[in-house]
């Protein structure tokens, strides 16, 4: 039997990119999947391509109306929900130097990538009952400072504090909440760099090489499905050991071995 099968999952941001693979990697586990975005159109080809049963659920995240609406469509449509992953994020607004971050997309960044959030969980653990997950993507960024994206940097880390918290307040109704915190991972604008600087993405990663949507998608999966049973309140890294480094490959000190200890240098 799929991982997955029988339970009803709804991805916020779920039309193109990570969000797309995690949908595609959902449904074959076994899951239905409700897919969200802002692009009615995007959402058609995504649903369409889908091996399981779908449904297309356009809605702006940061709105409490449209979230409670998104959320009733899916429990009409499928009859319950199992499975919320927050993935909807407004990844490039904002990003710049400090001193010229707009106060209007710092605010805009913070209504979609955790307002939304909060709005989402919110609406969806009313209706689910026990043995649900929510799964939350962050980012590296959350403890590891992006240069010039310091709202999207802020909003991520809002987000895991929000996944230990609303863990904590999930627990005693069954519902286990998690997040996952991607590294340098491939995506349309990926796609549109030349092979040179696809290759300087991937030199800092001690694995080799830049993650996949498929990557992040296979521990969402694992984290909603019952092999996950007891983990909740946590933040599982998925970025090829770029976080682990103390210094990026080619700076490493010396290691001087002519004494009887070794010295670094």
């Amino acid at each position: 039997m799929s991982r997955l099968a029988g339970r009803v999952a709804l991805v916020t941001g779920g039309g193109r990119n990570i969000g797309l693979e995690i949908c595609r990697r959902l449904a074959a586990d076994g899951a239905a999947v409700a897919v969200n975005g802002p692009d009615v159109d995007e959402l058609a080809e995504a649903v369409a391509g889908l091996p399981g049963p779908a449904l297309a659920v356009p809605a702006d995240v940061a709105d409490a109306a449209a979230v409670d609406a998104m959320v009733a469509a899916v429990v009409d449509r499928f009859g319950r929900l199992d499975v919320l992953v927050n993935n909807a994020a407004a990844t490039m607004l904002g990003r710049g130097p400090l001193l010229e971050l707009d106060p209007a997309d710092w605010d805009r960044s913070f209504a979609v990538n955790a307002r939304g959030l909060f709005l989402c969980t919110v609406a969806a653990a009313r209706v689910m009952v026990a043995g649900a997950a929510v799964v939350n993507i962050s980012s590296i960024g959350a403890t590891r400072a992006h240069r010039n994206a310091v709202a999207y940097d802020a909003t991520k880390g809002a987000v895991e504090a929000a996944t230990r918290a609303i863990a904590l307040e999930l627990a005693p109704r069954g519902i286990r909440v998690n997040a996952i915190a991607p590294g340098a991972i491939a995506n349309d604008r990926f796609a549109a760099l030349d092979d040179t600087a696809k290759a300087a993405r991937a030199a800092p990663v001690p694995l080799g090489r830049v993650g996949t949507g498929a990557d992040v998608a296979a521990v969402v999966s694992f984290l909603a499905s019952t092999d996950a049973d007891y983990i909740t309140g946590q933040v599982l890294t998925v970025d090829g050991g770029l976080s682990v480094q103390a210094r990026p490959p080619g700076t490493d000190p010396v290691l001087d071995t002519s004494g009887p200890e070794g010295q670094q240098t």
